[in-house]
């Protein structure tokens, strides 16, 4: 019998930009990423999420996105699986309520993530990982609440990572997939369109 092998490890895509005060702690937590996180995945730092990264991506390999957000507390760590962030850019699509992109190349996440699910017929496997930040203007620095949070912010996406990985960290068919419930972040108004946190202007315009 041969024996079982671990899958292979899959991306976690940090985007960010370093120059630009709390954008900068999506590279500043890979620091602080476990070891059986690191042998599950790999660290891609990718700055500006890119649909390519995506489409790349075999349909039975996952991802982690990690991100600093507007709309949450500085500070405040935001999970949801990816389909959620699709879902909820397709609502605001069909409502009008979302702004036209400057440029077709500064879409935000979620719109990325959208295209993406057009594209492979499918959302994306996987879970967006973020934290909510205040200082986002070019050479601010990092604000205390969310340098503070960084260990918080690690410990979602160790979490995130090992339940999309089998074998590593849960048995099958244990725990749920990260980011329902309070420990998530969540808004209070889950499902009103004008709620819930938003991309930095790096990635394009508001989805609030």
């Amino acid at each position: 019998m041969s024996p079982v092998r671990d899958p292979a490890p899959f991306p976690i895509l940090v985007c960010g930009e370093a120059a630009r005060g709390d954008d900068a702690a999506g590279f500043a937590v890979t620091a602080l990423l476990s070891p059986a996180t690191l042998a599950a995945a790999r660290v891609e730092r990718v700055g500006q999420l890119d649909v390519l990264f995506l489409l790349d991506l075999p349909a039975d390999v996952p991802c982690v996105v990690v991100d600093a957000v507007n709309g949450l507390t500085p500070g405040e760590i935001w999970v949801r699986p990816l389909s959620d962030l699709v879902d909820r850019a397709r609502a605001l699509d069909a409502s009008g309520r979302r702004p036209e992109p400057r440029s077709s190349h500064e879409l935000p996440i979620d719109a990325v993530l959208t295209l993406a699910a057009t594209l492979r017929a499918a959302p994306p496997n996987g879970t967006f990982v973020g934290i909510g930040g205040a200082a986002f203007a070019l050479g601010a620095g990092m604000s205390p609440a969310v340098e503070a949070a960084l260990p918080a912010f690690a410990a979602a996406i160790d979490q995130a990572v090992l339940a999309l990985h089998p074998g590593r960290g849960r048995t099958p068919g244990s725990g749920a997939a990260p980011g329902r419930g309070g420990d998530a972040g969540a808004p209070a108004d889950e499902e009103g369109l004008g709620t819930g946190p938003f991309f930095p202007d790096r990635c394009g315009p508001s989805i609030g």
